[in-house]
């Protein structure tokens, strides 16, 4: 195992060969609440803990973004933390995620490449055989492999179809991976939110990997793992998320601060030594959570206050469990949660529920969870494409109903939005009479 449960607790210092280690920033998501700038603000703040660290080289393991084509004003942005951070010395190494690139492999990550400001991994499908090249910075060599639609990824691991080219035991090589890997036999992740049991986590693909990695650099799952403060060894480790990307991963944040006593965070990695040592950077990104169990309105507003007021990040989460309640009181509750929050600018979800020992997947904008959707989705496309004979990848007809239901993000222009859907949408029809063929 590339990481073990007996790693020795390492406090010493670093040499120069110390890399950064985040993933999953998701630039882009919540785009229309007042936690729409708070992941950029994220990305400036793990780039200033790397320059404190006087760290150089600065590893994101896929989803930079929430969507391949943000808004104007987010792009420019990230342009501007980038173009500061280059200018300081740090070179960002990018293996794409599920999120950062649309089908033909285009998006704002394609673009900050083109100019200069990322070093992006490259991967190639041919013949049924995932091949990575090889990207030499700063004296360590990286291969990455990306987020692939419908988990492909994890595939060619598993089928032992992954080529590492040019590889050579004599160099300090770091594996970036955008997948679920199952690492750590310690800690059944699907008991940390219910999202991680639609996430396939294969052990057979983890097995798979090359042994002489220094180090492997995961991304994807966005809660900490392991979540040791410093740990040593031939190590595989996910950063989690610094902020995420929904209400699961806002409560996430609370839980790992009340019941783990930790933060998020992000890596710092030595690969100086024969055994890679990592010390975790935690930061609270800015948020700040509360949560509460309400009986009623009598009250509510002003503990609503008392709990937002006591609040001292510059992004405010409440999150408010009703219990079940009529849809009239819940509706009430909502209201008065909802102006109070807004004298604070703070961002609150209110669910119509209990809190369960295990943690609860959150509704956001009153919306089912998405993963349960796609259950549902996928067990409807498997019954259909029986009855009518069609031996077609429930995979594919779900990718294009994603892709045609794509929504505007904040400061998209509908007629791009429209193009990017047309040419996705074309791309995978062509896939599906592909396979008809067959």
């Amino acid at each position: 195992m590339l990481y073990q449960d007996s790693t020795v607790v390492v406090r010493g210092a670093y040499d120069s060969l110390d890399l950064i280690h985040t993933a999953d920033i998701h630039i882009g998501a919540f785009p229309h609440s007042v936690l729409r700038r708070a992941n950029t603000e994220a990305l400036s703040k793990i780039v200033e803990l790397a320059l404190s660290e006087n760290v150089r080289t600065l590893v994101i393991a896929g989803d930079l973004f929430e969507t391949p084509r943000l808004g104007y004003e987010a792009t420019l942005n990230v342009i501007k933390i980038m173009k500061n951070a280059v200018r300081e010395g740090v070179k960002f190494i990018v293996t794409p995620g599920s999120h950062d690139l649309t089908a033909k492999g285009h998006g704002v990550l394609t673009v900050l490449k083109e100019v200069g400001l990322i070093n992006v991994t490259e991967s190639v499908e041919e013949e049924y055989k995932l091949r990575l090249k090889p990207l030499e910075v700063n004296g360590l060599v990286f291969y990455g492999i990306p987020g692939l639609r419908g988990e492909r990824e994890v595939e060619y691991l598993e089928k032992r179809k992954v080529i590492y080219e040019n590889y050579s035991e004599n160099r300090d090589n770091v594996l970036i991976a955008h997948t679920g890997l199952y690492v750590y036999s310690g800690l059944d992740i699907s008991k940390i939110s219910p999202k991680y049991r639609v996430i396939k986590l294969s052990e057979e693909a983890y097995s798979s990997i090359h042994k002489h990695f220094k180090y492997l650099a995961l991304g994807h799952i966005h809660f900490p793992i392991p979540h040791h403060e410093f740990f040593e060894g031939k190590v595989a480790a996910y950063p989690g998320a610094p902020i995420g990307r929904d209400a699961n991963d806002i409560y996430e944040t609370y839980i790992l601060r009340t019941e783990h006593r930790t933060n998020r965070r992000i890596l710092l990695v030595n690969l100086g030594s024969r055994n890679a040592k990592v010390r975790a950077l935690t930061d609270n990104f800015g948020v700040d959570v509360r949560v509460m169990e309400v009986h009623g309105v009598e009250g509510l507003a002003e503990e609503v206050r008392k709990n937002l007021k006591d609040m001292s990040e510059k992004y405010r989460c409440l999150i408010v469990y009703t219990g079940k309640v009529g849809l009239e009181e819940y509706g009430r509750i909502r209201k008065i949660v909802d102006d109070e929050s807004r004298k604070f600018n703070a961002w609150f979800h209110v669910i119509r529920g209990e809190p369960q020992e295990e943690y609860i997947t959150l509704l956001e904008e009153f919306r089912s969870d998405l993963l349960n959707i796609e259950e549902l989705e996928r067990e409807a496309i498997e019954k259909a494409l029986e009855k009518f004979g069609l031996k077609i990848s429930p995979t594919t007809i779900m990718d294009l109903i994603s892709t045609l239901g794509r929504e505007y993000g904040e400061g998209m222009r509908k007629a791009d939005v429209n193009e990017e859907v047309t040419d996705d949408a074309l791309k995978i029809l062509e896939q599906i009479f592909e396979e008809l063929k067959k």
